[in-house]
């Protein structure tokens, strides 16, 4: 997989979305860092990866190039590797963009300090739900 196709997957989501879902623009970083260094969004998360942030002041979904992921192994060992975003499967990055435009949905519903604009778990299931509607009209 190109970048190419994170932009094609992308274009898929935003034709299929109903009109009156936010529409932000994609940007990216070289990695989380230099993403997370150029956002003005407070972030209160300890020990997590950071997958993308939506910028609500500027409309953009900000995506890293590459990520740092970090699991531990079976006999204990912490495991970090760098991941490119092409290396990704379809299915995740659907999933990172339709979680960060239900975060951009319910701050315009709610108010970007709303308690569901924050509100993880809803956009996990916002994004999940969405990802079943692609998978069932076969766009992904």
């Amino acid at each position: 997989m190109n970048l190419k196709r994170v932009i094609d997957i992308y274009d898929i989501i935003k034709e299929r979305l109903p009109s009156t879902y936010p529409r932000p623009k994609l940007a990216f970083f070289e990695d989380e860092a230099c993403m997370l260094d150029n956002t003005d969004t407070e972030l209160n998360i300890e020990d997590a990866n950071v997958y993308a942030i939506i910028n609500p002041a500027t409309s953009t979904i900000n995506l890293p190039m590459s990520m740092q992921m970090e699991h531990t192994n079976r006999s204990g060992e912490v495991i970090i590797k760098s991941v490119p975003i092409t290396k990704q499967s379809d299915y995740e990055i659907a999933h990172t963009l339709l979680h960060e435009i239900a975060h951009a949905y319910f701050g315009e519903k709610h108010g970007y300090s709303s308690k569901q604009y924050s509100d993880e778990s809803a956009c996990n299931i916002f994004a999940s739900r969405w990802i079943r509607v692609l998978y069932k009209e076969k766009l992904l």
